[in-house]
């Protein structure tokens, strides 16, 4: 216990002690207060505050888990699998920076709930329409930190969508350099750096997914998007 301890502190130390140089980061823990958690012996109070820490700060977690992943390159040891499951378990628990559930009706879109902030959209115009016409298209925001995060979801063609993201900064301009990564069943179908601000994802079938945003390989979050399809 005591050499897995010493060896998560000196990745910690290598690792998130630059990145604290980098970023305006307050109260976070020192890399061995970090091991001695991860190592199981602090006591419960401890515990308390530094899961409730590690669940606010996107920083010392991100730390964690390229430290974690830093070291298991390493041929000579490997980190045991009790502390990748504490660490994965304090991952999932983290909130979605928001999430939307939309149904898919034949060539239109629903939504059925969101988190977020819903953004009007022109409906579409067809000439001779005898009745309103539903969209084929809706868009979700919200501020996360220095970002203003719009996801766009359309019809694109029967049963399959294309989903548009649009991160600005909150001076307006466009975000360059977000990544965002779509992924489902753990498994990732499409990874894009932002350009002008935006990242397409075409082609996306009805299914649960999310949408990782990162920067600089700190990750900012996940969006959670369900689209169904009603036959």
């Amino acid at each position: 216990m005591e050499t897995d301890e010493n060896r998560i502190a000196e990745v910690l130390r290598r690792l998130s002690g630059r990145a604290r140089e980098l970023a305006d980061r307050v109260n976070c823990p020192d890399e061995e207060e970090l091991a001695v958690f991860l190592g199981g012996g602090s006591s419960s109070d401890i515990v308390k505050i530094i899961e409730a820490h590690l669940a606010e700060c996107s920083f010392c977690l991100d730390d964690i888990v390229v430290a974690f992943k830093a070291d298991e390159s390493r041929e000579s040891a490997t980190v045991p699998q009790y502390l990748m499951r504490k660490v994965q378990a304090l991952v999932d628990r983290r909130e979605p920076l928001f999430e939307v559930v939309a149904k898919l009706v034949q060539n239109t879109i629903e939504l059925m709930k969101t988190s977020g902030r819903v953004v009007s959209m022109p409906p579409p115009v067809v000439r001779g329409a005898a009745k309103p016409v539903l969209p084929n298209a809706l868009q979700v925001e919200q501020e996360v930190g220095r970002f203003r995060i719009a996801v766009e979801i359309e019809v694109s063609e029967p049963e399959a969508c294309q989903i548009v993201a649009n991160v600005t900064e909150n001076t307006g301009l466009p975000a360059e350099g977000v990544r965002l990564s779509l992924n489902s069943d753990e498994r990732e179908h499409a990874s894009f750096l932002t350009r002008g601000g935006i990242v397409v994802f075409d082609r996306i079938a009805p299914g649960e997914y999310s949408v990782a945003v990162s920067e600089s390989g700190a990750q900012i979050g996940k969006i959670k998007l369900s689209l169904m399809l009603e036959r």
